[in-house]
């Protein structure tokens, strides 16, 4: 199997699943590093601290525009898939690195298979966006980390027997190293006194590191917070368009303002859990602020992680100065607020999605029996139904497979009477109350109609 690696939280989200998959008798790994982060400081570090083995091939791609950097992963990463022939290609996120690899896997006809997929924004004016849809949709086998993002898959008619609800492996990171983590010197060597007000912030992505008027707009946030300290480890894109704009030069101005180089995984965590709020644009970092149960002020206009906010550990401010400095000084001061986040459950799992990934897996004996068996409806086009199991309904007590079975019509989703979306299996039943949708060739909806009184 090739695992398919090219930034730091793919590093990072990768590492528990080849430990979880180096176990398995029989299983052989090839590691493959994109290079698309390539210094020491935002990749190399990482497979060290890990414990995760050198990659056994890199392939040096570095910097580039979206399609410059994506075409190169397509191209290279399409000679290692032709001269390996792996059982399958595994990627995790939404980095040009996996839209790449997930092309390359697709086009050469071996199964591609996507960790932490069905994220939506719903914004396009951000490449994760539109990299991660297309990895989902090429993929044979999803591992969505959340039952909002397996929703989202069953909504845009992803077959469900190709989507795992699995939690997401950075829970796997976070838990596993924290015996490490409290051991990190980052704070003595920071000058940081624990106890008192600390934030830290991280800024990369292009749709605030690139606009002038989004930087000053943090920027100017920063410095009304001057209660509290605020640590800033700068990211190699940010730093040049602070310096392009201006602004280096007065934040390093802010006595209050720490500015320092990218930081090891280790010692990032270590701050992460001295913090008593984290501002980010990283959907990583939200995910490790919720694992960690620190407050969290997303510096973006929206979030491909709702939950984040839905479940009250954060709040969306963009890059509005007085959104920003509201959020956290209401994460800040109200006690009441800090204790409830305490004792949220973690939206992103409870630290066993690697074990399961590797199961599921193991499981599928024949990865190439994962390759796409598309469906073929009459006129191109399938039937969409959908039904409520109620009263004396032939359906109700089903379950999914015996449905598929009975009637030929594929189960897409489930709702529960309120709405909501549920997760499911084949062996799941369908239940009094629930909305079924479902899909199938028109030919077959004499079945259905007689199953369902249609």
């Amino acid at each position: 199997m090739l695992l398919s690696v090219g930034t730091r939280p793919e590093i990072i989200k990768m590492a528990p699943v080849y430990e979880a998959l180096s176990r398995i008798k029989g299983v052989e790994l090839f590691l493959v590093h994109t290079g698309q982060h390539y210094d020491w400081e935002m990749s190399d570090v990482f497979f060290s601290e890990l414990g995760l083995d050198e990659p056994d091939l890199n392939l040096g791609i570095g910097s580039g525009d979206q399609v410059d950097q994506t075409a190169r992963v397509l191209h290279e990463m399409g000679k290692v898939v032709e001269n390996y022939e792996p059982d399958a290609v595994l990627s995790v996120g939404d980095t040009n690195s996996v839209l790449g690899t997930a092309l390359a896997a697709s086009k050469l006809e071996v199964p591609f298979i996507h960790i932490e997929s069905g994220l939506r924004s719903y914004d396009f004016t951000m490449p994760e966006e539109i990299n991660r849809r297309v990895a989902d949709h090429l993929a044979s086998l999803n591992f969505a980390p959340t039952p909002r993002a397996f929703s989202n898959l069953n909504e845009e008619g992803y077959p469900p027997e190709r989507i795992v609800l699995s939690g997401n492996t950075i829970v796997d990171v976070v838990e596993k190293m924290w015996s490490t983590i409290r051991r990190s010197n980052i704070l003595k060597e920071l000058g940081v006194v624990e106890g008192e007000p600390l934030m830290t912030i991280t800024v990369h992505r292009k749709e605030n590191a690139d606009k002038e008027y989004r930087m000053l707009g943090i920027v100017k946030a920063l410095r009304e917070l001057d209660e509290l300290t605020i640590v800033w480890p700068l990211h190699p894109r940010t730093y040049k368009r602070l310096k392009a704009f201006g602004l280096l030069s007065e934040l390093r101005t802010l006595e209050h303002v720490m500015l320092i180089e990218p930081l090891g995984y280790i010692d990032f965590l270590r701050l992460l859990s001295a913090s008593d709020v984290v501002a980010t644009d990283s959907g990583g970092v939200q995910e490790e602020s919720a694992t960690l149960k620190k407050p969290c002020i997303i510096l973006r206009d929206n979030t491909e992680r709702p939950e984040i906010v839905e479940l009250g550990f954060g709040e969306v401010a963009g890059a509005n100065p007085s959104s920003i400095v509201s959020s956290v000084r209401r994460f800040l001061y109200e006690e009441e607020v800090r204790r409830r986040i305490e004792g949220l459950p973690n939206p992103f799992g409870n630290g066993t999605a690697s074990k399961m990934i590797a199961e599921v897996l193991w499981r599928i004996w024949d990865l190439r029996s994962l390759r796409h068996e598309s469906p073929h409806f009459k006129g191109g086009s399938p039937h969409y139904v959908a039904f409520k199991v109620e009263g004396r309904s032939k359906s109700r007590g089903m379950t999914v497979s015996q449905f598929i079975e009975v009637t030929g019509y594929e189960v897409i989703a489930i709702y529960d009477p309120s709405g909501s979306s549920l997760p499911f299996s084949p062996s799941t039943p369908l239940m009094d109350g629930e909305i079924v949708r479902v899909r199938g060739d028109p030919s077959n909806y004499p079945k259905l109609a007689k199953l369902i009184g249609g």
